[in-house]
């Protein structure tokens, strides 16, 4: 109950806000707009993002554990980075850092299984990793994605994922992926499909995986 009234009045501050924020990138106000985001940030969550900037992703996520609220502070403060990300990008600043840092911080947020309306942020997500080079994924954030997928029912893209790992020689995938089509094979077969896998597959990606491990 106080994750949930925590983040209704967080949501409506964060409405405020981004409003402002959305005018002024309409007038191309962009250092308006990165103002009004740090003031906020300092306001509803209790951080500068001076220092977040330079902070990598665990830090931040350790800092958000300081509080009861965890997985409020991760989301507003997820939210907060991909605007931030937003007005980086549109002021011809470098952006890649503060989206990885928002990513990290919506999957942590998502699966602490505290937020009530989880499925509400996975556009916002998906469309982060699509932004995220290939390149700057460690392996933490790669295996926090494919928990991601597998959460939010994306049983397909964490199954890419896990093959696209396994081809780089990731040895630590191994055993993951085979926790992973293990659960799977307790999901029906509906919710298999509606995760764009058939239980045909899940088991014949099983048996590959087995005889690599082998």
């Amino acid at each position: 109950m106080l994750q949930r009234d925590y983040l209704m009045r967080m949501t409506e501050m964060l409405t405020a806000v981004i409003a402002k924020v959305m005018f002024n990138k309409e007038i191309k106000n962009y250092e308006e707009a990165e103002k009004e985001i740090e003031t906020a940030a300092k306001t509803i969550v209790g951080l500068d993002l001076r220092i977040i900037n330079i902070l990598n992703p665990q830090d931040i996520i350790q800092l958000m554990k300081t509080s009861d609220l965890y997985a409020g502070r991760c989301l507003v403060s997820a939210e907060l980075l991909k605007e931030y990300a937003d007005v980086h990008e549109l002021n011809g600043k470098d952006n890649s850092s503060i989206i990885l840092k928002s990513l990290n911080l919506y999957i942590e947020a998502i699966l602490s299984k505290e937020l009530p309306e989880p499925e509400k942020y996975y556009s916002k997500i998906n469309e982060l990793i699509s932004f995220i080079a290939e390149s700057d994924l460690q392996d933490d954030l790669n295996f926090k994605i494919i928990d991601y997928y597998e959460f939010s029912g994306q049983y397909s893209k964490a199954e890419d994922m896990i093959f696209e790992l396994i081809e780089n020689n990731n040895k630590d995938i191994i055993d993951r992926s085979v926790s992973f089509y293990k659960k799977l094979l307790h999901r029906t077969d509906e919710e298999l499909e509606s995760g764009n896998l058939s239980r045909e597959e899940v088991n014949d990606a099983l048996d590959e995986i087995l005889k690599i491990k082998d």
